[in-house]
């Protein structure tokens, strides 16, 4: 079973907890307690064993992948034999590693072969068995070993929000177990919890356990709208949508939102994307056409261009590579069959303000750099994550017609392969290469006792005040959240879905 959701990292200033915690990092044992693969680092198989036919098949389909549709295709090309059926018996964990490097840095961070693709896919379609939270961790560091968890938010109508969780609440304890590395997961990977609550105390030290909350996960769909609301500034309107997922299903909910901004007369918009991790590029399309210009919209022009390798340019010789700004939006699988009309909410927007994090990546990204050339964006936040690819999943009936391949013992595995670069429609991309900067830096503190829409939320505040707002002077809290590295959890971290053109199929894969 997999959890949606991820831990992000993040320490607290020393002067307010008194180094009783610490920042996580890349080399923290829980980053590396929970990965997809199914390697052995302390017991390698022998590299005489030969692999079972499951992982020969899954071996083939990761270099069809890879010799075919892959972005960097040509400069892993030496390393494909990596993939050799006859000799490679963890191809999870040499996608990993052959995935594209230059100048001995990792370029690609996404690219995952996977043998439970349901579960990742669902992930990203924001279906599948929840606790309904987001969580980060922090370390205690006069306990050796020992984390505590704080809430960010929870979703509308989700266990969590039923238990009376919300934004702020410690979790000291796991079915009355210290967190540490090897029960930390159990947050998200199991189907019932007991979490011991806590909260600081008044000088800003982690307090005692006050009461223990049960929860049991349900299989629902997460809304991705956590928040829309709007505020009066001097004599405009101003909306503020917290958006967190650039899911599927978000396509029918998202119009009815801007047909109420619309009617409150928005004139300018606060976007907060400091939790979205990305998701389809039919969805981000949609959002940017209900955003941008009228005009811009009427006319279907470019939203965004894309970039792909040799094989695809080659055999799209007759494709258009853009994507278009429209009204209309349509998206069907076994799923959902969706058909939205947005003609009637577009909001004619000529200044909008995001907010962002090292959260927020890939498609809440793709959306920054394609608006860019339409309107006045102000960044606020922290600099983003630096996801400017996208990619599909592929299941191993993508190559059912190539000859003499059979997939039929890998059916639940699958690949994220990144195949494009986007660019906005003059070929810019700010994303590229570590993420787009902002204009006004503020940190997500989860700690500032406010909830998500308080206007005196440390974000908004920050967006508020940019939109115009002036704000009181209010006596400053003593205790700053530092966030650092995000923990992934389920799906990989960055996640642009480009489905929206059918990739070729290849009945003679060019392999080299």
């Amino acid at each position: 079973m997999i959890m949606r959701r991820f831990f992000r990292f993040f320490t607290i200033s020393a002067f307010a907890v008194s180094a009783l915690v610490s920042c996580g990092s890349k080399d923290d044992p829980i980053s590396n307690s929970n990965t997809n693969s199914n390697s052995n680092t302390d017991n390698p198989t022998p590299v005489s064993t030969k692999p079972s036919r499951e992982i020969q098949q899954a071996d083939e389909f990761s270099l069809y992948a890879l010799s075919s549709y892959y972005l960097w295709t040509e400069e892993i090309n030496k390393d494909l034999t990596k993939l050799d059926p006859e000799t490679c018996t963890d191809p999870i964990s040499v996608v990993k590693e052959i995935r594209y490097h230059a100048n001995g840095k990792e370029v690609d961070h996404w690219t995952q072969l996977t043998n439970d693709l349901k579960a990742m896919t669902s992930s990203v379609e924001g279906l599948g068995l929840t606790y309904g939270y987001d969580l980060q961790a922090g370390r205690i560091t006069n306990k050796d070993g020992a984390y505590f968890l704080i809430v960010c938010y929870v979703t509308k109508g989700s266990p969590a929000e039923k238990a009376g969780l919300k934004r702020g609440d410690l979790i000291m304890t796991i079915d009355g177990n210290d967190i540490t590395s090897a029960n930390i997961y159990d947050a998200f990977n199991t189907e019932k919890v007991t979490l011991g609550i806590a909260h600081l105390t008044e000088d800003g030290y982690l307090g005692a356990v006050e009461n223990d909350v049960s929860l049991t996960a349900v299989d629902m769909w997460e809304d991705p709208i956590l928040v829309d609301t709007t505020y009066t500034i001097g004599d405009k309107t101003v909306g503020y949508l917290v958006y967190n997922s650039f899911d599927v299903k978000s396509m029918e909910t998202l119009p009815d939102v801007f047909r109420k901004f619309k009617e409150k007369g928005v004139q300018e918009l606060i976007l907060d994307l400091r939790y979205n991790g990305g998701g389809f590029v039919k969805t981000e399309c949609e959002l940017a056409s209900m955003i941008a210009p009228y005009a811009s919209v009427a006319a279907k022009d470019i939203f965004q261009t894309e970039v792909y390798n040799k094989i695809l340019t080659t055999a799209w010789s007759d494709e258009d590579f853009n994507t278009y700004f429209d009204t209309k939006f349509e998206y069907k699988n076994e799923n959902y069959n969706i058909s939205e009309d947005i003609s009637d909410a577009n909001l004619d927007l000529k200044k909008i303000y995001a907010i962002v994090t090292g959260g927020s990546a890939s498609a809440s990204e793709g959306l920054i750099v394609g608006l860019t050339p339409y309107m006045d964006i102000t960044m606020i936040g922290q600099q983003t994550y630096g996801k400017y690819c996208a990619g599909y999943m592929l299941p191993p009936s993508s190559f059912s017609n190539v000859q003499g391949f059979d997939y039929s013992r890998i059916k639940n595995w699958g690949i994220y392969v990144m195949v494009s670069k986007f660019a906005d429609k003059n070929g810019n991309n700010q994303a590229m290469p570590d993420g787009i900067p902002v204009d006004i830096e503020v940190e997500d503190n989860v700690f500032d006792g406010y909830q998500i829409g308080d206007e005196n939320e440390t974000m908004l505040k920050a967006a508020l005040q940019a939109a115009g707002k002036v704000y009181t002077k209010a006596p400053e809290r003593s205790v700053r959240a530092i966030p650092t590295e995000p923990l992934e959890h389920g799906a990989p971290k960055g996640i642009l879905i480009n489905n929206h053109r059918p990739l070729p199929s290849f009945s003679k894969l060019p392999l080299r």
